[in-house]
């Protein structure tokens, strides 16, 4: 779990400084868990941890689609599964998301423009609710304040599984 842990920090700073996970950064926490869970578990563990990897992509690549999630969040929880099994990893994303869903209530409670944002999506749905139309969902991308950064409750959670949480 240290080179997890390792990885996961260069990547919290490195998205915290230009809102971007690099590859390389992923590239190598994938390649370190990968060969971990064969040497530790077996080879049959390897290709369950890559299935998982599988899974998590085509799970939450809509939600990248809808710009609901980053690229590299959805890389940083694929890494996380070369490391973490099964029933573990399934706690390990709940918990993640909803530390995310909690500070995006405190992002919300703080900056006016996310409450802003929150209200535009509320009028967007509205609208395709009653008229069955759906225009092409303007995304601010200018505004940082708005953007909730997974690789932060996905390191917190991380840090509770690690020292005892769950």
């Amino acid at each position: 779990m240290a080179i997890l842990i390792g990885v996961f920090c260069v990547a919290v700073c490195m998205d915290l400084r230009s809102y971007k996970i690099p590859n390389l950064c992923i590239l190598v926490g994938i390649v370190s868990g990968l060969i971990m869970t064969c040497m530790s578990y077996s080879v049959v563990e390897m290709l369950g941890a890559c299935i998982a990897m599988i899974i998590i992509f085509l799970a939450f690549y809509p939600f990248y689609l809808i710009g609901g999630l980053g690229a590299g969040d959805i890389k940083l929880l694929m890494m996380t599964a070369c490391f973490i099994q099964e029933k573990q990893l399934i706690a390990y994303l709940i918990v993640t998301f909803a530390l995310a869903a909690v500070l995006s209530v405190i992002k919300m409670l703080f900056f006016r423009e996310s409450r802003q944002r929150l209200f535009y999506l509320g009028q967007y749905l509205k609208k395709a609710a009653l008229t069955g139309s759906i225009d092409n969902y303007i995304v601010d991308k200018k505004n940082k304040k708005c953007v909730i950064r997974l690789s932060i409750p996905a390191f917190i959670s991380l840090m509770i599984m690690c020292f005892g949480g769950y």
